[in-house]
């Protein structure tokens, strides 16, 4: 069970670090094509697709292993129950 909470804790840390990474490069991006510097914020445009599509799949991962700690809590509740 402690396992599973740090496994937890850091599917949220990655999946707000990318999140935290892709409004950073938008306001990155923002910033340089107002000073028309076009080729530094093609860079974070770049830098914004790989961080949200970094931060979608993190989602799916941290939706996938909650869902599978709830099915196993499940099966170990009912079979605690089964067993009294």
């Amino acid at each position: 069970m402690k396992n599973n909470n740090v496994q937890h804790r850091i599917f949220v840390f990655l999946e707000r670090l990318w999140l935290s990474s892709a409004i950073l490069s938008v306001c990155c991006m923002a910033y340089f094509l107002i000073i028309k510097d076009n080729d530094s914020a093609v860079f974070f445009f770049g830098f914004f697709i790989l961080s949200s599509l970094l931060y979608l799949m993190r989602k799916r991962q941290r939706a996938r292993f909650e869902a599978q700690l709830k099915k196993k809590e499940e099966a170990e509740h009912k079979s605690n129950i089964q067993n009294n």
